[in-house]
């Protein structure tokens, strides 16, 4: 019985969360006109330029302190969860050891032997929980982030008035097949950018510098 195989996936599962959240979001656009009619001095797009923004998203969510003090939280429970299988494994080891010992046919070995199997179950289904309550607890978590992420970058397209600001997407290549592949070409959205138009070191300092604000209150 393979029971330590669901945890050991959970970081590609990250991987493939993010990997969908970037791909059904391609394109974050803040028109700003209506802002831009009612502040003193403000000047129209058709005037000024088109002001345009990149934002890598990848890089936001691998670099923010909040996401990476998350996914400790995530692995110390994933320790007590592989701790406390582990310890029903053995359990079940001793108990099977004891009935090895015990009359074939004999009352007391029926008895202990049902008791092996509903334990067993017991076993199987906390393994099952962990792994269901570890993933749920992982899609949560990167939904509220995303949209704490898009409204930081929304709150930046707003008050330095920009037109437009745009996903970047830097996909691995390196695939195993070409469906894979016509997929991570898919997904990259801007083929090229100007370093003058990425503020994706923005947006992360931003994020943490208020993530650190709010971890000193606490």
């Amino acid at each position: 019985m393979k029971l330590k195989k669901p945890f050991k996936s959970h970081s590609r599962k990250l991987k493939v969360i993010f990997g969908v959240l970037a791909g059904f979001t391609c394109l974050c656009l803040f028109p700003l006109n209506g802002v831009q009619a009612k502040e003193p001095g403000a000047v129209s797009s058709a005037s000024r330029g088109l002001k345009v923004g990149v934002v890598d998203l990848n890089a936001v969510f691998e670099k923010y302190e909040k996401r990476k003090a998350f996914d400790t939280q995530l692995k110390e429970q994933e320790k007590q969860y592989q701790k406390i299988i582990a310890d029903k494994k053995k359990e079940l080891v001793s108990l099977n050891e004891k009935i090895q010992l015990l009359d074939l046919g004999g009352e007391v070995r029926k008895k202990e032997e049902e008791n092996f199997e509903k334990k067993n179950i017991e076993l199987e289904s906390y393994a099952k929980f962990a792994e269901k309550n570890l993933a749920k607890r992982y899609k949560d978590y990167f939904e509220k982030l995303y949209t704490e992420v898009c409204k930081e970058i929304e709150d930046i397209g707003k008050r330095e008035q920009y037109d437009l600001i745009i996903k970047k997407e830097e996909p691995e290549l390196h695939s195993g097949g070409i469906a894979e592949l016509q997929f991570k070409v898919g997904i990259k959205t801007v083929l090229y950018h100007s370093d003058a138009v990425n503020i994706t070191n923005q947006v992360l300092d931003n994020l943490n510098k208020k993530y650190s604000e709010v971890s000193k209150g606490k």
